[in-house]
């Protein structure tokens, strides 16, 4: 049950921000913090990651979809008892920032990203995350590794 709750909050936290961050900051406009290291912009991205699939919005609605019923469907067969915990929490993190980004997707046709880092190679430097992002990354990683 905490699971649903900790998707719900990720979820939730994320709307919300992209709503602030869509009314507050203008496109591309760069407000540095933390020494300037990480950046809080605002760049709308209408295909998955790295723009993939950008010329195909009804494909893209679709996979979408798809992958957050998958999410759901493992995560409601989770047994707590039988599986490991750190599985259970990586799908609930990866559940929470897909269903964040979807929400966007479907309602707007894009998905507004917010934080970029401006550290690392020049190519990393380039993208352009939000916390949903961040959350399917780590639930990725959880899930994976408590096979």
């Amino acid at each position: 049950m905490l699971e649903y709750v900790l998707a719900a909050g990720i979820f939730s936290q994320d709307v919300v921000t992209k709503q602030i961050v869509r009314e507050k900051i203008k496109e591309r406009e760069e407000r540095p913090f933390l020494k300037g290291k990480v950046v809080l912009t605002k760049v709308f991205n209408d295909g998955a990651m790295l723009g993939l699939l950008r010329k195909h919005p009804d494909l893209l609605k679709s996979m979408t979809l798809l992958a957050l019923g998958v999410l759901i469907g493992a995560l409601a067969g989770e047994k707590p008892k039988e599986c490991k915990s750190l599985r259970r929490i990586g799908l609930a993190l990866m559940l929470g920032g897909a269903a964040s980004n979807a929400y966007e997707r479907l309602l707007y046709g894009k998905v507004t990203d917010y934080i970029r880092f401006d550290a690392g190679p020049e190519k990393f430097r380039k993208l352009v995350f939000n916390t949903g992002d961040f959350a399917v990354f780590i639930g990725s990683m959880l899930t994976a590794s408590a096979r």
